[in-house]
């Protein structure tokens, strides 16, 4: 393989994960990212040759680099999931290069996160890896078609870094999505891929942050980046339903999801997710089948789901991972501490956006 071949396959999973590219020079390139509504920002150089590449931290913005080895969790998080795609390029263009500086790795001009700034949180320490568990988390933040949910993309990068850290699950089985990344191709294909992932000696965990929306059948259904309120209905593999009944006969110990989101039909602000005209829906119950399965909402199907400014969290999120962060596996047991939280933060926003998380399914299984 050539140069100019492994610099396609650069500049091709740059763009499939939301960076931009820009030529420093022959053999070098500048990838920069933006996220959270463009409040963090992470620039890295890509050294290539026709044998290897290289990643090495370039600049940053809003993520707290300290100038030696402590920075914003989401850079880490970003670099390797771009280190990753490049991988998967030159795999299918047919060559396998070692890299010299992995995102992974420390060199002497890249940061990496050996306590991560940034997060509010401070993650207890996992006992023991996980090696046959696995984890889907998604955040989408900005839409192609529809309004934002501040904070989305940064709550599901925390999310990713309770998996690993406290639950245990090496950072390469935890997949993760972001913005236009989560697309509904990629959803679904991700869905997907978890039965393949399942090991019966282990679990999944599927976390999603971003738009909920009703159906005109009263059903729900997950917002990818790429469709509209209106459309929805024609993704059938992205009704909360099928997702549910399909990730509970995964070959699998137990199954956990996690759902910030709001479904009824409106945004952050009270604005309809619907062209024009708030839809008479009728919600149905929430059904859950089998005993492997356990959901935790951010709300009632009725309810907001709230941002927490102060905290560049969601509030549901925010709570619950504050909540796990300390290693507590016992759900039943946290819920309603998560729930009086959540109630009373939100009612101190004014009572229109009251939001009451709810838990379904088997309450009584331990997180790991």
């Amino acid at each position: 393989m050539d140069r100019s071949a492994v610099k396609n396959a650069i500049n091709a999973a740059a763009r499939s994960n939301g960076w931009r590219t820009k030529d420093i020079r022959p053999g070098l390139m500048e990838a920069e990212i933006w996220w959270n509504a463009s409040k963090h920002m992470a620039k890295v150089n890509i050294g290539y040759s026709a044998r290897n590449y290289t990643i090495t931290y370039a600049d940053s913005k809003n993520l707290n680099y300290d100038g030696k080895n402590n920075i914003h969790g989401g850079y880490n998080v970003y670099v390797n999931l771009l280190k990753k795609e490049i991988d998967k390029q030159l795999k299918l263009a047919g060559s396998g290069l070692p890299t010299q500086n992995h995102a992974t790795s420390v060199p002497s001009s890249a940061p990496l996160a050996t306590s991560v700034t940034g997060l509010p949180y401070t993650f207890k320490a996992a006992t023991k890896t996980k090696p046959d568990s696995f984890a889907l988390v998604i955040g989408i933040n900005r839409y192609q078609q529809n309004t934002s949910v501040d904070y989305a993309d940064t709550s599901a990068l925390a999310f990713a870094e309770l998996a690993n850290k406290t639950f245990g699950i090496p950072q390469e089985n935890i997949i993760v999505l972001t913005n236009e990344q989560a697309t509904s191709g990629q959803l679904k294909a991700k869905i997907e891929l978890l039965k393949e992932l399942a090991d019966s000696r282990g679990n999944i965990y599927v976390y999603f942050a971003g738009h909920g929306v009703p159906g005109k059948d009263g059903s729900t259904y997950i917002l990818p980046y790429d469709m509209s309120a209106d459309s929805i209905h024609l993704e059938p593999n992205l009704k909360l339903d099928n997702i549910y009944a399909k990730l509970s006969k995964l070959k699998v110990k137990k199954v956990f999801i996690f759902m910030d989101s709001c479904f009824s039909g409106k945004d952050d602000k009270g604005g309809l997710l619907y062209r024009g005209v708030a839809p008479v829906l009728k919600s149905k119950k929430t059904v859950i089948t089998g005993n492997k399965l356990t959901i935790l909402t951010a709300g009632k199907s009725t309810d907001f789901a709230n941002d927490f400014k102060s905290k560049e969290q969601r509030m549901f999120s925010y709570y619950l991972i504050n909540e796990l962060s300390q290693g507590e596996t016992n759900l039943n047991k946290v819920y309603p501490e998560i729930k009086s939280k959540v109630r009373r933060s939100s009612l101190m926003k004014g009572i229109g956006y009251k939001q009451v998380p709810q838990i379904y399914g088997n309450k009584e299984q331990k997180l790991y």
